[in-house]
């Protein structure tokens, strides 16, 4: 049975009209829960014109950002999307707005040469236009020894639907050796908010005071990106186990990068595993693609790398943009461009 914000999108109606209908819809839906006394999850402070831009607090963080007042008239790709992927991600009556907001060049490149009618801009890593969330931050550093050093490892997440599947216990062990190797005394290990049992349990069983077991929190959380950004700002040396839009932010702060190798599948709702790696969100080559930029990052990435090195700075200018990052003014010219574009592109 199809939810009416879905009903709403096949109306035959432009797509502006059709997401100011589904805001409308959206915020009183909301009003009446919060009369009824029930919350959800999903719940936000700010309905953007695009759902999906209120992943992560996307668009929130470029209205503050920039003090605009006006909507964003513009897909925001919330993360970096690995292996040439030019399938239409997301929401696809979203692509109608012809318009995208993006990291680097290494996506621009790609959604230019696909969807050569769309505007495409880049603003470099999202993690830029971010404030430190500073009661996270001081809430982390009671529970670590401020004079030593930390290694924080983000590990390979799936969402509310699946789960990652491989041996923790054998991860945390590599971590443990590692991050005595780099003489970190400090590990923090920042896990999706749906998978925090899988590090949870084996850390409760080890006992190891070494060890912190946080999360930023899930998709609808505007304040992700801000304890994200202090979690990267405690660091000395950061860690993963799978490619992700983390390890550009990494770099993009001045905070070295390890990316280990790791098998892994996913387990859960299949229906849900299929349509996340399904045609509908991958291209046709994606697998083969990506299974290669895992391999160059693996060994741009390898543990022999003490410091930042100007490969890694190069890639992830090329993929991150973090030397696109945009100017307040900047950033309200981009906005008031994709309202423009977006509206002359649905009269075509």
């Amino acid at each position: 049975m199809k939810k009416i914000p879905d009903i709403i999108q096949i109306l035959p109606l432009n797509i502006i009209t059709r997401m100011k209908i589904e805001r409308r819809y959206i915020l009183l839906a909301k009003k009446i829960n919060r009369i009824l006394g029930r919350k959800k999850d999903t719940d936000c402070s700010y309905y953007p014109l695009v759902r999906n831009n209120r992943f992560y607090g996307d668009e929130v963080l470029l209205r503050k950002y920039s003090k605009e007042k006006d909507f964003l008239y513009a897909i925001i790709e919330h993360g970096l999307y690995f292996g040439n992927n030019t399938a239409k991600v997301g929401n696809l009556s979203e692509w109608e707005l012809g318009c995208i907001l993006t990291l680097g060049d290494y996506r621009k490149e790609l959604i230019n040469r696909e969807y050569p009618d769309f505007y495409c801009e880049t603003i470099g890593p999202l993690i830029h236009y971010a404030d430190i969330d500073i009661d996270y931050m001081n809430t982390l550093k009671d529970k670590i020894c401020r004079d030593k050093r930390t290694l924080l490892f983000f590990p390979v997440h799936g969402n509310e639907n699946f789960a990652p599947i491989y041996d923790a216990r054998v991860t945390l062990n590599k971590i443990l050796s590692i991050a005595d190797e780099k003489n970190c005394y400090n590990i923090i290990i920042c896990v999706y908010y749906e998978n925090i049992n899988m590090y949870g349990k084996i850390c409760d069983e080890m006992k190891n005071d070494r060890i912190t077991i946080t999360t930023c929190g899930n998709r609808y959380d505007e304040k992700f990106l801000c304890k994200q950004k202090a979690l990267i700002s405690l660091a000395d040396i950061t860690m993963s186990n799978s490619l992700g839009t983390h390890i550009g932010y990494c770099i993009y702060m001045n905070k070295p990068h390890i990316l280990l190798p790791q098998n892994f599948s996913y387990e859960g709702n299949e229906k849900e595993i299929k349509r996340e790696f399904g045609k509908a969100n991958r291209s046709e080559n994606w697998e083969k693609d990506y299974k290669k930029e895992e391999q160059l990052f693996q060994e741009i990435f390898s543990i022999k790398y003490e410091k930042i090195t100007d490969e890694q700075l190069r890639i992830c200018e090329y993929y991150w943009g973090i030397n696109k990052v945009r100017t307040k003014e900047e950033i309200k010219d981009i906005y008031d461009k994709c309202k423009k574009y977006a509206i002359t592109y649905q009269r075509r």
